[in-house]
């Protein structure tokens, strides 16, 4: 590992951990290591460390709830990014329209809305995951998925660090995928009900 990990750890503290057992993150709890594990507090901290890494062409995964996701007993190669809790928001912008973080459980996002009387969400419920997996995934049951309630997406691409906010037209939703690149990390998404 090229990496001068002493300096990461020192510069992002207890939000990076070099060889982290992935198993606590899976819902089969069931993986090895990562050579990388970091979890950013925020959009910044993790625009930092993407700068400080990029030189280096590891390979990036993201893990979102790790509830539809098998790790080999031997680990990740490179880097694993977890979005923490400040990536876990929803806001409501309009009577039937909120903004959600990507790392928001679906089952909280399905709650809200029906906190909030806004329908077509219901589905969300029985999905495991979070938001951004779901998009990723296209992720649905009961003839509803996600695509039909996505406005847009705000990613972080890490080869730039450029923010953008891609609207759902722009966007080819496949059964369970998308042509959303590697290189884009999602860190919200606007839904609208129904």
């Amino acid at each position: 590992m090229s990496l001068n990990t002493d300096f990461l750890k020192k510069k992002f503290g207890k939000n990076l951990i070099i060889k982290e057992d992935l198993s606590k993150y899976s819902w089969f709890n069931l993986g090895g290591p990562a050579d990388i594990f970091f979890r950013p507090e925020n959009k910044d901290q993790l625009i930092k460390f993407l700068n400080e890494i990029k030189k280096d062409n590891y390979k990036i995964h993201i893990l979102g709830a790790g509830s539809n996701t098998l790790i080999r007993d031997s680990g990740v190669k490179g880097v694993v990014i977890k979005l923490g809790s400040k990536f876990s928001n929803i806001e409501l912008l309009e009577k039937d329209t909120i903004e959600v973080g990507a790392s928001t459980l679906d089952r909280k996002v399905s709650d809200f809305a029906k906190n909030n009387d806004i329908s077509g969400m219901e589905f969300l419920s029985c999905i495991p995951g979070s938001i951004g997996g779901a998009i990723t995934m296209n992720s649905g049951c009961y003839d509803n998925e996600i695509s039909k309630i996505l406005l847009s997406v705000k990613v972080l691409d890490i080869n730039n660090f450029n923010e953008n906010e891609i609207p759902k037209k722009d966007i080819n939703f496949l059964y369970r995928g998308t042509n959303l690149p590697d290189n884009l990390i999602i860190t919200s998404a606007k839904l609208k009900g129904l």
